[in-house]
C-alpha cells in the first residue's frame, strides 16, 4: 500500500483530514496551541466530554506516552482525535511535566496503532503535528523525525494499513520549513510539492 505524505503550512483544524493528532497531556486538558485550536473547533462542550470519557475509560488520566481516542465533537470534517500524552500533568504542572523524546516515540507508536483500530472501517487521513514541539519545548525537527521513523516502521508491519494519507502541519512559516526539510529526508518525493522558495532555502 502506498501512503500519501504531505506537508502543509497552517492549522490542522483547517484541513480535511479525518483524524486530528493532539499533542496533549496525561489529563487531556486542552490548553493553548494545537490543543486550544482543537477545543475551539470541536465545540464548547468538548472539554467536558473529554474529561468524562477519560474518567470513564482511564480513571481520569493516562500515563506519559499513552494515547486516548475520542470523537471530534462538532468539527465539520474530522471524525476522530487522537490525544497523545506528551506532557505529564498527573502531579500538577512543573519541571517534571516536560516531555522527553522517548515519550514522543511511545506516543507516536501508540497513535499509529490506535488509528488501525478506530471503530469505523474506512481508510483514514491523518493531520499530524510535532508532538511536544510547543509547550513541551522540544522544537519541531526531532519530534518530526521520530514520527516519520515510527510511521515507516508501522507501515512496514501493516501492509494493509488503514492509514492512506498523512499531512504534517507546521503552523508558522519557520516551523513548516523545518518540518518539510525533515519529512523530505524520509520521503524525498514530497520535495516536488514544496514551493520553489522553500526548496531553495532548504537546498532541496
Amino acid at each position: 500500500m502506498s501512503v500519501k505524505i504531505e506537508v502543509h503550512l497552517g492549522s490542522l483544524i483547517d484541513g480535511n483530514e479525518s483524524v486530528l493528532v493532539n499533542g496533549s497531556n496525561t489529563n487531556v486538558v486542552l490548553g493553548s496551541g494545537v490543543s486550544g485550536a482543537i477545543r475551539r473547533a470541536c465545540g464548547p462542550k468538548y472539554q467536558a466530554y473529554l474529561t468524562d470519557e477519560l474518567k470513564k475509560h482511564r480513571g481520569g488520566s493516562m500515563a506519559p506516552g499513552e494515547v486516548f481516542v475520542s470523537n471530534a465533537g462538532i468539527h465539520p470534517r474530522a471524525k476522530w482525535v487522537v490525544h497523545a500524552a506528551v506532557m505529564d500533568y498527573r502531579d500538577g504542572i512543573g519541571v517534571k511535566s516536560m516531555p522527553s523524546l522517548e515519550t514522543v516515540r511511545l506516543c507516536a507508536e501508540h497513535l499509529w496503532a490506535a488509528i488501525e483500530t478506530l471503530p469505523d472501517t474506512r481508510k483514514h487521513s491523518v493531520a499530524m503535528v510535532a508532538l511536544g514541539g510547543g509547550t513541551g519545548d522540544l522544537g519541531v525537527v526531532e519530534p518530526t523525525r521520530i514520527e516519520a521513523e515510527t510511521l515507516k516502521a508501522h507501515l512496514g508491519m501493516h501492509p494493509q494499513s488503514r492509514i492512506e494519507r498523512v499531512v504534517f502541519y507546521g503552523y508558522l512559516e519557520h516551523e513548516y520549513e523545518a518540518i518539510a526539510g525533515e519529512v523530505a529526508r524520509h520521503w524525498p518525493e514530497i520535495v516536488s510539492t514544496l514551493p520553489p522558495s522553500v526548496r531553495q532555502r532548504l537546498k532541496l
